[in-house]
């Protein structure tokens, strides 16, 4: 048992730990542009303002989509499932000379705006891979992996991107990771984020940390003040010049319209407590099992074990006998009373000690000794003390009056026998 308990606590902790440090779009300060907390993107914001990127912070997609209907804008949704359907397929609806830029949507939000986009899978950490396409590389974009029908793929998955007819350019990203503080310096993530919200010269962020309301008024922009980080942002294109991404290919990289079955990843219960709460109580049930455990009782061996109170002889032999009768063991209640009846013939046979033939197991010999002293056939003698199992409760019976019988003949011949 303890190896697996050993692994049971380790798979509890690994999942406890990563509810813990995993990101939701839930904590206030995720990809927000003036958060300088881990989750936050306020390097990223503060480092596309000095390339002259004008940067406005929308609380609400009505705000974003007025924001954004002059063209030349690039949209960052960071919680699409958060966004309102008719909201989200009017920021999809802008603009050729837009950009919309899409954090991890869920497959029933693709679906529901009928993108050529599915998900083909997540892990539980992000992935790092090289482009494979135009866009910098490597970086840190497959959290969720995604195919494209008539667009670019890039990263395994982790990035693609299409462009609709007489609509904005989409590009769907599979993790937040590039966008983040704490990982906007690694690999190539801070050249790929500026690529991907540097390509023109205002940026939409529309922020959202809880699903909007169906008749969520709009929410006018706020311009966030930034502060200026030392550290230069990578880019491979000049500051306000648009940053050109992969042109769509003929073939498809990936089948299916994209309208794969699913809901919100978003749940109620889910966003209603801290993760440290899940944490505890994920803690207080791993420790009630291994409790439950330990006072289990454990399961061995019968143990012989004196009776806590004396009980008459009668009582005991009825009690077994009905059990015995209630599991229909004849065979074995026979055998018992078979036993039985050797040891009280013990005396009468000088080979017989404690109800064992003398010299190991011998039954030719006991039943040619009990045959003579009772006057019976040996056959009968031999069926009596080791015939087959009965069937049925009359030939149960029958068989016990036949043993019976046998004992007392043969102590009767034995007292006769002492007498002389």
């Amino acid at each position: 048992m303890a190896p697996w308990g050993a692994v049971f606590v380790l798979c509890t902790f690994t999942v406890v730990t990563w509810a813990v440090d995993h990101e939701t779009a839930t904590d206030r300060d995720f990809l927000e542009p003036g958060s300088t907390a881990a989750v936050g993107s306020h390097r990223l914001a503060g480092q596309l303002d000095r390339r002259g990127v004008t940067v406005q912070r929308y609380g609400g997609s009505a705000g974003a989509v007025e924001g954004a209907r002059g063209g030349g804008t690039t949209v960052l949704v960071t919680a699409p499932d958060f966004v309102r359907p008719d909201a989200l397929g009017a920021l999809l609806s802008l603009p050729a000379d837009d950009r919309v830029v899409l954090v991890d949507p869920s497959p029933g939000v693709l679906a529901a705006q009928d993108l050529p986009v599915r998900r083909t899978g997540s892990r539980w950490t992000t992935g790092v891979r090289p482009a494979g396409c135009g866009l910098p590389g490597p970086a840190a974009t497959l959290g969720s992996a995604y195919a494209v029908r008539g667009g670019t793929r890039c990263f395994d998955g982790g990035l693609v991107r299409v462009v609709p007819a007489g609509g904005p350019e989409i590009v769907v990203v599979g993790a937040a990771d590039v966008f983040r503080n704490d990982r906007l310096g690694e690999h190539r993530n801070a050249a790929l984020a500026g690529a991907l919200l540097g390509g023109y010269d205002r940026l939409a962020w529309l922020s959202l940390h809880r699903p909007e309301r169906a008749t969520a008024p709009a929410v006018p922009p706020t311009t966030e003040p930034t502060p200026r980080p030392t550290e230069p942002l990578p880019t491979d294109t000049p500051s306000g010049q648009p940053t050109d991404l992969p042109t769509p290919s003929g073939t498809a990289d990936g089948g299916g319209s994209g309208r794969q079955a699913g809901g919100d990843r978003s749940s109620p219960l889910g966003g209603a407590f801290p993760p440290w709460v899940w944490a505890v109580v994920a803690q207080v049930l791993l420790a009630a099992v291994l409790f439950a455990l330990w006072r289990a009782r454990r399961l061995g061996t019968p143990v012989a074990e004196p009776l806590p109170v004396v009980v008459p002889a009668a009582e005991t032999v009825r009690g077994r006998a009905r059990l015995y009768q209630r599991a229909k063991a004849r065979g074995v209640a026979l055998g018992a009373l078979r036993a039985g009846a050797l040891r009280r013939l013990a005396p009468v046979l000088a080979d017989l000690a404690d109800g064992q033939p003398a010299g190991g197991d011998r039954p030719a010999t006991v039943v040619s000794g009990l045959a003579r002293r009772a006057g019976w056939p040996p056959d009968r003698v031999h069926a009596v003390l080791f015939g087959p199992e009965p069937e049925t409760d009359d030939e149960l019976r029958a068989a016990v009056a036949e043993l019976d019988e046998l004992v007392r003949r043969v102590q009767e011949e034995g007292r006769g026998a002492g007498h002389d």
